[in-house]
């Protein structure tokens, strides 16, 4: 399961968002006003339920019935239903008993237990004082009942909830996604965009589990929406949130947008393979209905999207250094190279970003990250002598530990060859030069670039390879400017 909260934003309370407060509020008033009261009635129906005559009576029809059905589905119910009176758990054959609403419809008809059984009287006196106790069910009445077709409760049943946790956890996430939403969009054009989401999802949900004896009810296709309609608004932009993947859970900062794809490929998932008694359809409805809501709104209001989306703080780059520093330490190297590489692109001219950087890239050799790095440091532009030395110091271990091979990019050699030949390192210019030479033999630039090489080589004391570099100059060139000034004696 995925579980995903944004931390990139917050309340402005100068402008609440009133319509996602009272849409809480409604919620928490049905929840804890005649839903509550309608669970504490079947809270003392039951036990008077379980206290009573009537399992004696009906808990072994029920069995029989179930297994004379025949079906896969009923079999496995009865063989439920045995384990669980051999548990000493007779409520939970109460409840399958009240949500089989084939086996109640026969039962109120006298098929169950006719007139004709001795039984009869003192068991149906029983059941009648049971189901005044219970009362009528607010729930099965607003909620949604997939082998009905009754439009109003498609609305409805988002105004419902299982138990406090299923409320608790859906107005949740209707604040944290509502609020944000809500200043988009504005109060009337979200509270249409909310409904119509939590239409969206009653339908899929409808649709898939037509013909089902279980009730439907909870926000979570409506906020499914909302989910929808914020990572739709931000798009690409990049946002921070906290995710967890089973037992598995992290901070990251992403594209909002790869959060929808995610979403809706957990819910099929959970579709195929989750436990029963979530109406994940129901979700993935809300899902696709928030989308196509806020796409549409966001072609025609740009410039509310943008008011919005701007909003958002962009992290300092002193927080994204620690954050890329705290990747180091937690030995996530693949993470920490990619949080440096944009760092590093976004700062060029922070040689202690770029050396690290380096330091980080160069563990693994072959990825494009060291490559990248290394070309930073060469683009680099201080002339000091410290600066000069690291510059010389990484070009030779990328030299060496590239893999497969370094790809220095052509336009950086010329002005390497002449840092290098100018801060002494007359050996690595020269294989610089042989490199300019192979890829670009006809570039304007090489004569005089073979001249400062050659003139450097002496300084250092190569006479000999700045002789071979002589003669090549003049082979290759022999009408150049540089080629002459070697040829003809100083007066």
């Amino acid at each position: 399961m995925l579980i995903v909260f944004p931390l990139n934003d917050k309340p402005d309370w100068r402008h609440p968002p009133w319509i996602t407060l009272l849409l809480i509020l409604i919620n928490a008033i049905i929840f804890f006003g005649p839903q509550r009261r309608e669970a504490a009635a079947e809270e003392r129906a039951a036990t008077y339920y379980l206290h009573s005559e009537l399992p004696r009576i009906e808990y072994p029809r029920y069995l029989a019935e179930l297994r004379e059905r025949g079906t896969p589905e009923a079999s496995r119910q009865a063989q439920f239903a045995q384990q669980a009176l051999d548990r000493h758990n007779p409520g939970l054959v109460l409840q399958m008993i009240e949500s089989d609403r084939a086996f109640l419809a026969r039962l109120d008809a006298d098929e169950v237990i006719s007139a004709s059984d001795p039984v009869h009287y003192r068991w149906r006196d029983l059941r009648e004082r049971f189901q005044v106790m219970r009362g009528p069910s607010f729930t099965r009445h607003w909620g949604l009942d997939p082998s009905l077709w009754r439009p109003l409760n498609l609305f409805t049943a988002t105004f419902l909830h299982g138990g406090f946790a299923h409320w608790f956890g859906n107005m949740l996430f209707l604040f944290v996604f509502g609020y944000t939403v809500e200043r988009t969009l504005g109060p009337l054009r979200y509270l249409m965009f909310y409904l119509l989401s939590g239409l969206g999802g009653s339908i899929l949900d409808q649709a898939a589990r037509y013909g089902s004896d279980s009730i439907g009810v909870g926000a979570s296709g409506a906020i499914a929406g909302l989910m929808a309609m914020y990572v739709v608004l931000y798009g690409v932009r990049r946002i921070k949130f906290f995710f967890q993947i089973l037992f598995y859970f992290d901070y990251v900062t992403a594209p909002a947008i790869i959060l929808l794809p995610a979403w809706i490929i957990d819910q099929l998932l959970q579709q195929w393979f989750g436990s029963s008694g979530i109406a994940y359809m129901a979700h993935l409805g809300g899902l696709l209905t928030g989308a196509g809501l806020m796409t549409w709104f966001v072609r025609r209001h740009a410039q509310a999207r943008e008011a919005v989306v701007d909003r958002v703080p962009v992290a300092s780059a002193e927080d994204k250094h620690k954050d890329a520093y705290q990747l180091v330490v937690a030995m996530r190297l693949d993470e920490a190279r990619l949080a440096y590489a944009r760092l590093a692109s976004d700062m060029p001219s922070d040689r202690t970003l770029v050396e690290q950087f380096f330091n980080v890239a160069r563990l693994a050799p072959d990825s494009e990250e060291f490559h990248q790095s290394a070309r930073l440091v060469f683009r680099y532009k201080a002339a000091d002598a410290q600066t000069g030395q690291w510059i010389h110091d990484s070009f030779r271990t990328y030299l060496e530990t590239a893999r497969p091979a370094i790809r220095m990019a052509t336009s950086d050699l010329a002005p390497l060859i002449l840092r290098f030949a100018r801060e002494g390192y007359a050996l690595d210019a020269a294989i610089l030069v042989q490199m300019l030479f192979g890829r670009t033999p006809q570039d304007p630039r090489l004569p005089l670039l073979m001249l400062t090489c050659i003139e450097a080589l002496k300084r250092v004391g190569e006479a000999a390879r700045a002789e071979r570099m002589s003669v090549e100059l003049c082979r290759q060139y022999p009408d150049s400017d540089a080629a002459l000034a070697i040829s003809s004696p100083p007066t």
